[in-house]
């Protein structure tokens, strides 16, 4: 994390301003903007064209922490309410773990491809 100096001696973390998932989401267009002039050279344009998918990226993660909270406060739990672990019994089971053994083939064979 960023320290800004406040006095010799002294500093406290950096504090960063959050954005909203529209606010990321102009950031990004200025960058695709900025990715398809051909005023630039073709290494400032792929590193545009980078910024403008890690901005889209983190307006959708903003607009999904938005979404979350906004369900997060309407649906809150009431006093007494207990929300366990659900048990998942017969045939229903025997497919969740077939699908959980797939997924881990999946990952394993993406990891010794390297990719």
């Amino acid at each position: 994390m960023n320290r800004v100096l406040i006095s010799p001696g002294l500093s406290q973390p950096h504090a960063r301003m959050p954005l909203k998932a529209e606010q990321h989401s102009h950031i990004a267009g200025a960058y695709d903007k900025a990715a398809f002039d051909i005023s630039f050279p073709a290494h400032t344009r792929a590193a545009f064209a980078r910024k403008a998918d890690w901005f889209r990226l983190l307006a959708r993660v903003a607009e999904k922490k938005r979404a979350r909270d906004a369900t997060e406060r309407c649906c809150k739990k009431t006093p007494g309410s207990t929300t366990g672990p659900i048990l998942v019994l017969g045939p229903a089971r025997q497919r969740a773990w077939s699908v959980v053994g797939r997924a881990k083939r999946y990952a394993s064979e993406v990891i010794s491809r390297g990719a």
